[in-house]
Order: C-alpha cells, then sequence, then structure tokens
C-alpha cells in the first residue's frame, strides 16, 4: 500500500535511474572519495536484476519423429512445427514474469518469518522510555509529564556495560575548556570522565564514530579517550565522500543490548544548556542489534574512506517500512523498524529516513504534531540553495485530501534563519482554505539570561520527532533536504496496533508534544518576542536545588 522509494521521493540531488530505494535495494555505489568529492550527487545503483541466459534450440525434423509422424502430430495435428517456437516463447514470457514474483514472495515470507521470532523472544524484557534534557532555568508550570534525563540515563547506560560501549556521533565538546569555562559542563565532564573510566579501569571497548575532526571542531576529547582508554576512533569525511553533508547520528549502543537514539550531541550543553529529547532502551537485544548495523556501515566507511560498491551481507536488514519488528511492551502491541540516512549508506532492506517520515505522514488519520529545530522545504547547506518540497508536499496533502489536523512546534532563537518564517506562514495560509483543513505553527523559545547567552550555541530546543494518532517517530536530524541527501541521520518508527493502554508509547510522545505546545514557552509565530527571555533561575539556584550536586 505504501510503496515509498528513495528514487521517488529524496529525487532533488539524485538520479532515479541509479538510486535505490527503501525496503531492499542496495545502496552502495556512493562512490570512492576522489569520485565523490568532485560531485556530491554521488548516488547508487538499482537492484541488480537477475540476467535470464536463454540458449537456442533446434526443432527435430526427422521422418520418424513421433512428435511430427505420430497420432499427435502430421498436418492435421495441434503440434506442428511452426507452433513449437511460439509455445516456447510463451513459456520463456511466463518464466521471466513469474519466478522473479515468486523469488519476492519466498524473500518476503521470509521477513515475515523473521517477524515471528522477533514477536514471541526477541524483545522479551525490552524496556523502553523517552528521556529528555530540560536546560538549566526551565520548568513547566502544572506539569504533568515527569521523564528521565538525558545525564542519568547515560549514566546508566555506562554502568550496565560489561564489554563495549559503541557511540556515534556528530563532535565531541563534553568538558568546558572544549567550548566556554562555565560550571554547567559538570555533568558533561562526568559523563566523559566515566567513559574515560570504562576504557581505562573496567577494560571496556569503546568504540566511536564522528565527523572528520577540523581546526573549528578538533575533538580534543576523543584524542584523549584513545590515548587514556584505548579508544578506537573512525572518522568519516562527508565532504569527499559526497562533496558536503556530516555525519549527524547520535548514537549509543552497550553490548549491543541496550541504547539511546535521539537529539543529543556528545556535548556538555546537551545535558544541561540545550533541550533534548531521545529514547532509552535496555535489554533489547533485537532492536540494539539492527541499530548496530547502521553504526558498523559507519566504521566501515570511516575505516576505508569510501562506500562499497555492494554491502556485505551481514549488513543487509529484514526489518524495515515493508515488514517491521513486532513485539509487545508494557501490554501495548507495536510495529517498528530502524530508518537511516542518506540512502547510499542503506543497504539492502534498509528503509530511508525521509521514506520512514513520509510513512508516518501518509499513515496519519487525525493529526500530525511535529517538534523540530528547523524546517525548510529546500536544501540550505547547498552552495545554491535548491527547492526540496517532499516533505512539505506531504504535509499539504495530508491536510487539504484527508483533513488532517497538523501542528508544527519550530525551534526559535538566535541562529534562526529569516527565510524560514516565510514557508512556515505558507503552510498556516493554507488554513480553512477548504472546510476541515487546519495547520497551525507555533515557535518554542527556551528561556534565557545574559550569563547563558555567553555560552555559545545553547539556550534551544534541538528536540527532532513526530507523533501522529497512528505512529511515533523520533530522530536525528532537523527537516531540510541536506539531512536526507548527503548527511548521516537515523529515524526509528513506532506504529501503534490494536487497542493501547494510556502508557502506550505513542501517547506518551503525543504528552510531550502537548507539555511544550501549551507551555509558556511556545508563541504563535508572528508574535515578537525578544531572545533574551529572561530565566528566573540562575545556575547557582539550580545546583543548590539539584540533589545530586549536594550529595558531591
Amino acid at each position: 500500500m505504501y510503496n515509498y522509494t528513495v528514487s521517488e521521493n529524496a529525487r532533488l540531488e539524485l538520479n532515479p535511474s541509479k538510486y535505490s530505494g527503501s525496503g531492499g535495494r542496495n545502496s552502495g555505489s556512493g562512490g570512492g572519495s576522489g569520485a565523490s568529492a568532485a560531485n556530491c550527487n554521488t548516488t547508487a545503483p538499482d537492484d541488480d536484476f537477475e540476467l535470464w541466459d536463454y540458449s537456442g534450440f533446434m526443432l527435430r525434423n526427422d521422418t520418424d519423429d513421433p512428435i511430427t509422424n505420430g497420432k499427435w502430430g502430421g498436418a492435421q495435428g495441434w503440434c506442428r512445427p511452426s507452433c513449437i517456437p511460439i509455445t516456447v516463447i510463451l513459456i520463456l514470457i511466463v518464466l521471466v514474469v513469474l519466478l522473479p514474483l515468486l523469488d519476492h514472495a519466498a524473500d518476503k515470507y521470509a521477513s515475515n518469518g523473521t517477524n515471528f521470532d522477533f514477536d514471541t523472544s526477541c524483545m522479551n524484557g525490552c524496556n523502553l522510555s523517552f528521556v529528555e534534557t530540560l536546560p538549566i532555568g526551565m520548568s513547566y508550570t502544572n506539569n504533568t509529564v515527569f521523564l528521565d534525563n538525558t545525564y542519568d540515563s547515560w549514566i546508566k547506560l555506562i554502568s550496565l556495560a560489561r564489554e563495549k560501549i559503541e557511540i556515534a556521533s556528530f563532535y565531541w565538546t563534553m568538558r568546558r575548556e572544549d567550548v566556554y569555562p562555565d560550571d554547567s559542563a559538570k555533568q558533561g565532564e562526568e559523563i566523559f570522565h566515566l567513559l574515560l573510566e570504562a576504557g581505562r579501569d573496567r577494560n571496556i571497548l569503546l568504540k566511536i564514530t564522528q565527523n572528520i575532526p577540523s581546526q573549528i571542531r578538533p575533538n580534543i576529547d576523543t584524542e584523549v579517550l584513545t590515548k587514556k582508554a584505548n579508544a578506537k576512533v573512525k572518522s568519516l569525511n562527508f565532504a569527499g565522500l559526497f562533496g558536503g553533508g556530516v555525519l549527524h547520528s547520535k548514537l549509543w549502543l552497550v553490548d549491543r543490548t541496550h541504547l539511546y537514539i535521539g537529539s543529543a550531541n556528545m556535548d556538555w550543553r546537551s545535558l544541561s544548556q540545550v533541550k533534548e529529547l531521545g529514547l532509552m532502551a535496555l535489554n533489547c537485544s533485537c532492536l540494539a542489534n539492527d541499530f548496530a548495523k547502521i553504526f558498523d556501515i559507519y566504521w566501515t566507511v570511516g575505516n576505508d574512506g569510501k562506500i562499497p560498491s555492494v554491502w556485505p551481507d551481514y549488513l543487509n536488514t529484514r526489518i524495515n517500512l515493508k515488514n517491521p519488528m513486532n513485539f509487545t511492551f508494557m501490554n501495548n502491541k507495536y510495529k517498528t523498524f530502524v530508518a537511516s540516512s542518506p540512502p547510499p549508506f542503506s543497504p539492502k532492506g534498509r528503509t530511508n529516513d525521509v521514506d520512514a517520515i513520509l510513512y508516518c505522514i501518509e499513515k496519519a488519520e487525525k493529526f500530525i504534531y511535529i517538534s523540530v529545530m528547523d524546517y525548510f522545504p529546500l536544501t540550505i547547506y547547498t552552495a545554491k540553495i535548491k527547492y526540496w518540497p517532499i516533505i512539505d508536499d506531504a504535509l499539504r496533502t495530508a491536510a487539504i485530501e484527508r483533513k488532517v489536523h497538523i501542528r508544527l512546534l519550530i525551534s526559535s532563537w538566535k541562529h534562526t534563519r529569516k527565510s524560514e518564517v516565510f514557508f512556515l506562514k505558507s503552510l498556516m495560509e493554507l488554513t480553512d482554505s477548504y472546510a476541515g483543513v487546519k495547520i497551525e505553527v507555533r515557535k518554542f523559545i527556551v528561556p534565557t539570561n545574559p550569563d547563558f547567552d555567553r555560552i555559545p550555541f545553547s539556550r534551544v530546543n534541538h528536540n527532532k520527532y513526530m507523533v501522529t494518532d497512528v505512529t511515533a517517530y523520533i530522530g536525528t536530524s532537523n527537516w531540510s533536504g541536506d539531512y536526507f541527501i548527503n548527511t548521516a541521520g537515523i529515524g526509528t518508527v513506532f506504529e501503534t496496533i490494536g487497542d493501547q493502554t494510556s502508557e502506550n508509547l505513542r501517547q506518551q510522545l503525543e504528552n510531550i508534544f502537548h507539555r511544550d505546545w501549551y507551555s509558556e514557552y511556545s508563541y504563535a509565530l508572528n508574535e515578537s518576542i525578544p531572545f533574551v527571555k529572561r530565566s528566573t533561575n540562575t545556575i547557582e539556584d539550580y545546583y543548590l536545588r539539584s540533589s545530586r550536586y549536594i550529595l558531591a
């Protein structure tokens, strides 16, 4: 029913004749570093179609041949020599048409068989929870949503490690000297030292993939972990691979059993100064192992410096949009799959991230709520800005054709691009164009003060999620075309099945959205609010109120 492919949905910068789609295409070629550096439109080949090698045949015309001279042959028989070529051609046509279909059916059956295995055993004991960072000085009045914080969840993951911790990261600034000498860096520094101790004192293998360091982002932290904790680090050069883009994923894997996926970078500001949202999964080996395939892709590219022409089979997946993994958690049934970008990083079976987003939008029947830092129907990091309306078109279609109520909660901060508001207003203008069409947009502003303002690139809502009446999506990418064309990101979809309790994951994410939408930090798009909206709580007040630091 939902036939999403990258060649259809991410066609900007892509060549449909060469590109792969979600759910079963080999997106391998992307090119080596040399060719890719010259062409940011690196694409991958379509499916490998099976070639049929037909041999010729010779008609028998012996006079004693029973076929031509027997009771079934002869001039009046049905099996005339002239009919044989036609019959053979018809048989070949049937074989060409039916065999690929049978082969596809067999693959699908095998995939569904894997799903049944997951449903009965693989997710038993799995515990899933949303975790967040609320920046210092930010609190909600009449709050009914209480989540564990990112800091505590990362401490939990480190403590659970027995063999290895794998982290896919954009950059590393976990210590105050990396950014700005502020006391709110203390949580980041503690996480850094716990990782250091895990590798140095507990013999935990630390494996890290990161975007290639630069003079602006030298990643001194990972150099320290390499020297003092024997960490293994691979850096990915997206400029060399695609002509642009970055490794933007934020993923933790612990013993390939526990994980974190979300918006938080390996940055102390993500634990105290930036609003973040993520998902922590404990004792979820099958889910973690599917995420691990994506980590292994980063590791392979970081090691080889190029994208292989064909990804090895062990990186393929049978868990995708068409064949999701079924599981039950807290008496609620779900279907789930993991998606990734860019398409050349998606081996056979992997759904592309933008297709996962489109799937959630098109499955929605009543509402679509979106909370992201940036929203642009453009590529905004290319030398020439280009129109990229894939997600925007899907939202407009949902609102107009199916009367789905749409809400977008978009971040507003010192670094918001002025052009963004025009595209958001364009969506809002559709409201009441026809009966039942309703698109609302509000901006979310994290409170700040002069002390906080000294910390660069902080005080922003960094969330990247969507919730509908059917699905929940949590990702690592901002919503502009660049993040789905040449930047590495990960998205996760949970789709509800049947009756649900009030504690189901989709409902939890909806509650988080409602809390923010109706909060004192949410403003009308046209409302003029100064960015220096004062916080009533100082850093010192925060530490006094935190039992963790009192005990420390």
